[in-house]
């Protein structure tokens, strides 16, 4: 009898040691949220840097794009919009022929919905896909700005330094117009010298500094806007460098900073916040 009992408690103090008990069960959880916490920043970070070059790789397709417009049309970089008759056409679908993708013209990182950035005064809200199919349709015009009703390129997240002479904010870079520079001389971003219109197309030898000049960029434009806001940025303080807010201006999207194409073709992560006003001018200049 007393063999039985001794055989039953052991066996049931060996079937209580098979389960978990409320203590271990919460340590466990514990761990995996602690796992959890450390973890999914990690992946975060991880997935955006793929998106970060993906957007890297469209400015580069972009870039070799220009660079063949360029041989085709003696040197001349293409303007910022092109007007047939009644048609207007944007930048992104004249050298559409020489990507001959959509996706290209589209960050990864876009914003589709509406967003309000911190880097910018007033806050209002923005996109970073310009997009002729959405819902409400604020910013149509097809996504790049052309009047075309069906044109090549339908979403858009670049922006194109197109900086008159007369749109500088810089002391000595400000020109009152064509025939009065400012104290440092004529500046502008990609377009006609002495010229404030962001339409004429602009001759590669026109271009003093292509390495360390800013062309295409992340950009935002504003919802209640269209593609033809989010195609240019035309003032200097639509820039990083200044955080008022205008109908477009360079986005912050990835890591607190932007991808951007220069007029050489390289393309570099810049910090927002962190640009002159000489990495905007085409001119050869220091800040």
């Amino acid at each position: 009898m007393q063999s039985l009992w001794h055989h039953r408690s052991k066996h049931r103090r060996k079937h209580r040691t098979t389960g978990f008990t409320l203590i271990e069960l919460l340590v466990v959880i514990a761990i995996i949220a602690i796992l959890a916490a450390i973890l999914f920043p990690v992946f975060g970070r991880a997935r955006e840097n793929a998106r970060r070059a993906a957007c890297q790789s469209n400015l580069k397709q972009i870039g070799l794009a220009i660079e063949q417009y360029k041989q085709d049309y003696d040197s001349f970089y293409p303007g910022a919009q092109n007007t047939v008759g009644s048609v207007t056409y944007s930048w992104p679908t004249i050298i559409f022929p020489y990507v001959k993708n959509e996706q290209v013209f589209v960050c990864p990182s876009g914003e589709d919905s509406p967003i309000t950035p911190t880097v910018v005064t007033p806050q209002t809200s923005v996109v970073g896909i310009t997009d002729s199919n959405a819902s409400p349709n604020k910013f149509s015009l097809d996504g790049d700005g052309t009047t075309l009703g069906s044109g090549m390129v339908h979403k858009l997240s670049y922006g194109r330094n197109l900086i008159p002479i007369n749109a500088w904010t810089t002391t000595g870079f400000n020109s009152t117009s064509a025939s009065s520079p400012g104290p440092l001389g004529f500046k502008t971003g990609f377009i006609k010298l002495n010229s404030t219109s962001t339409v004429a197309a602009l001759p590669e030898a026109g271009v003093g500094d292509a390495a360390g000049t800013i062309h295409i960029v992340d950009a935002w434009a504003d919802f209640n806007y269209d593609g033809s806001s989010m195609r240019g940025i035309q003032r200097e303080n639509k820039t990083d460098h200044d955080p008022s807010w205008q109908s477009s201006k360079v986005a912050s999207r990835h890591f607190d900073g932007f991808n951007a194409l220069y007029g050489d073709g390289h393309v570099k992560f810049v910090k927002w916040g962190k640009t002159t006003a000489c990495d905007w001018s085409i001119q050869s200049d220091t800040c």
